[in-house]
């Protein structure tokens, strides 16, 4: 064994045997309506923090309109010292310890705070409050712009209890000396950015910084009316493009509030929220906290660090301590993914669901399992896998995600259910601007049997100003184009079995006006209108052969022999016809 495998062995165990050590604090345990708390600190000192945030939640909540009873779960984790803290402090992509006091970490359907002492640096307690507000908001999953969602967080990052009074939306000067350095990005392109990370730090950071003004500006700037704007534009975002949205909340006058936001961010002074302390329930007592809940919640702690050695110790402590509570087979399953083993992260996400979980993202996680692992090989594996999002659903109904890997499942499923369709229309009414969950409820009302229905919904999610990406609006148009061509081919062959051309050949004249720019359909209806007009001629050919009418045949004939792209076989027959001179 070298000297460095036996140092390393060497660090594991010290870091093991620091947590087990007699003389450590005892951990205890609060459950509050909101998160779950688990701290080494004493009843004074926990009760202080907790009343901190019990704040920030509800002054945040208060703002953004929140329900909280959809809040995903929540685990703080308060050491009594830094050093214990350390082993999970996050490490940077280098293999550093990164220096911080505390760290939240955020998963769509589990999130955890760390921290020593419930005292924190500046800079970690705004990183917590930015992510807690992330948090808050994901109650509400609907379609928001990413400068909102960033800028709106990092006002509550100020958050502060000074006595009877909160405030929060406090300038913050590393911001204002980004915006008055290299200035501000047009609003036309920041207003419609997807996301808020770009391949160059100082892009994210100009961003995040004009993300805070321009929320900030909306806000808390002299004319009301710019908060009527704020709130015009995100209902508008939800059911359209960004393009489409500042067009119709801002249009021409994007310039006036651009000159005017310029101006904003050069004043001296800043407007911020004071606010009387809600009313709150008093921090419940701590109770002993059951170890393997202990060992589950380091455990997703460390993973959140990237540290999936000691998360991995602590997920089989879990499990050895309470094999049939789910969180140790949880955090396996969290890990086994991330190291990209997926067929050990399906066995442990089935013994998570088992033992109770009620962790959505373990219900996704299987339905994957039932398109790309071994769980696809069984059979009525496709819908398996549409049960399984469905499960999901039920746990999460406010979860985008799982509508969205619904509706992909869906697409598959050739005799997909009634209740598949309600599933769908549910996730339309909870995120009526996701066109492509529109996309799915066409194409399983088609196959039900809807077909107007299904056209209609479809051609809407094709509109203009969709939210479709280019891969998504070329899937919806090919089924579109599909649809068309089957109902159209139906009424043409109605119309060809009695002989009838002139009303085939009025079919796809209707049909040419429905398909609006569309130059593959025009292609393709081209090519029909040159059949039915070849079998158009070829039936009156074969009449006037019947007739014996020779010179009539021989011009009709002529006619289709000068026709392009006659097929072999027939130009062969009727050049053969014509020497023989019949």
């Amino acid at each position: 064994m070298s000297v460095r495998s036996k140092r390393w062995i060497l660090c594991a165990l010290m870091i093991v045997t620091a947590q087990a050590v007699a003389g450590d604090p005892a951990w205890k345990m609060a459950t509050t309506p909101h998160y779950r708390l688990l701290s080494q600190l004493n009843e004074r000192d926990t009760a202080a923090w907790m009343r901190g945030f019990d704040q920030f939640i509800l002054s945040t909540s208060d703002v953004l309109k929140m329900d909280l009873r959809a809040l995903p779960p929540l685990t703080v984790v308060i050491f009594a010292r830094d050093k214990d803290y350390a082993h999970y402090k996050l490490l940077r992509p280098n293999g550093e310890t990164a220096n911080v006091s505390g760290q939240f970490v955020w998963r769509p359907t589990w999130s955890l705070i760390g921290m020593a002492n419930a005292s924190v640096d500046e800079e970690s307690r705004r990183t917590i409050y930015h992510e807690a507000t992330h948090w808050l908001m994901s109650v509400d999953q609907a379609r928001q712009p990413a400068w909102f969602s960033e800028g709106i967080a990092e006002m509550f990052s100020t958050f502060e209890r000074r006595g009877d009074r909160v405030n929060w939306a406090k300038p913050i000067t590393s911001h204002l000396i980004l915006l008055n350095g290299p200035g501000e990005m047009p609003l036309a392109q920041f207003l419609i950015e997807p996301g808020a990370l770009f391949d160059r730090d100082d892009l994210t950071d100009r961003f995040y910084a004009q993300a805070w003004a321009f929320t900030h500006f909306l806000m808390f700037s002299k004319d009301s009316a710019r908060r009527e704007l704020l709130v015009q534009f995100l209902s508008t975002y939800k059911t359209k493009s960004g393009e489409a949205t500042v067009d119709a909340v801002f249009g021409p006058a994007l310039k006036d509030v651009e000159r005017d936001f310029h101006l904003y961010v050069q004043q001296r002074s800043w407007g911020y929220m004071v606010q009387p302390v809600k009313p709150a329930a008093e921090p419940p007592p701590l109770q002993p906290a059951p170890p393997a809940l202990v060992e589950a919640s380091l455990g997703f702690l460390a993973l959140g660090a990237r540290r999936h050695e000691l998360a991995r110790q602590h997920g089989q402590r879990a499990i050895g301590l309470d094999a049939a509570a789910p969180e140790g087979h949880a955090l396996l399953a969290y890990l086994a993914g991330e190291d990209n083993d997926f067929d050990q992260a399906v066995t442990h996400a089935e013994a998570a669901l088992e033992h109770g979980s009620k962790d959505s993202s373990l219900c996704i996680l299987l339905g994957d399992s039932y398109k790309d692992g071994n769980n696809s090989r069984k059979p009525n594996a496709s819908q398996t896998r549409v049960n399984m999002y469905e499960r999901a659903i039920n746990l999460s109904p406010w979860r985008l995600a799982a509508y969205e890997r619904l509706t992909e499942a869906l697409f598959v499923l050739e005799n997909p259910r009634e209740e598949d369709a309600r599933f769908l229309n549910i996730g339309l009414r909870a995120f009526p601007g996701e066109d492509w969950l529109r996309v799915g409820a066409a194409v399983v009302d088609y196959r039900l049997g809807h077909r107007e229905a299904a056209t209609a919904t479809l051609e809407n999610a094709l509109r203009p100003e969709s939210t479709l990406d280019g891969a998504q609006r070329t899937f919806a148009a090919g089924v579109r184009r599909g649809w068309l061509a089957d109902a159209m081919r139906s009424e043409i062959g109605v119309a060809v079995d009695k002989d009838d051309f002139k009303t085939a050949r009025a079919v796809v004249v209707r049909y040419r006006e429905r398909i609006g720019e569309d130059s593959e359909m025009e292609s393709f209806l081209d090519d029909v209108d040159a059949g039915l007009q070849t079998s158009e001629l070829m039936a009156r050919y074969e009449a006037a052969m019947r007739a014996h009418k020779k010179t009539e045949s021989r011009t009709l004939a002529e006619q289709l022999l000068a026709r392009p792209n006659l097929p072999a076989k027939l130009r062969s027959y009727l050049e053969k016809s014509l020497r023989s001179g019949q």
